[in-house]
């Protein structure tokens, strides 16, 4: 079965905060993809009035989410993102290693692991 690491994370924005949300989040996503090359899937959503988003995630395992967490981008803008808005929800699909459960401890996350299934694109 695959090591993959998929998070799904749900942020709520204040209606006078959405664009400055949006530069971060796309400050952040070029970032990911410039510099987290063990990322394979970065994927930012909006509801219609910007008010909240959800972001997907893929990692190749739990090393390269906790290489994510420690990174320049989560260390520098992820900050600045938890201060105009708030993580809702944060959903974990996987195996994670006992050092990645831990961290998603801190963020009350929700870890579903495989149970049976396939993905035909890897």
């Amino acid at each position: 079965m695959s090591e993959y690491i998929r998070i799904r994370a749900l942020f709520t924005i204040e209606k006078d905060n959405v664009e400055q949300y949006k530069e971060l989040m796309k400050e952040m996503s070029n970032m990911v993809e410039t510099h987290e090359p063990t990322t394979l899937v970065y994927e930012v959503y909006f509801n219609e009035d910007g008010t909240k988003c959800m972001v997907h995630e893929t990692y190749v395992d739990s090393t390269a989410v906790l290489a994510h967490n420690f990174s320049t981008a989560s260390k520098t803008i992820l900050p600045r993102i938890f201060k105009i808005s708030k993580l809702v929800s944060l959903d974990v699909y996987g195996n994670p290693n006992s050092e990645l459960k831990k961290l998603l401890k801190r963020f009350n996350s929700q870890i579903f692991t495989l149970y049976t299934g396939f993905d035909r694109k890897n």
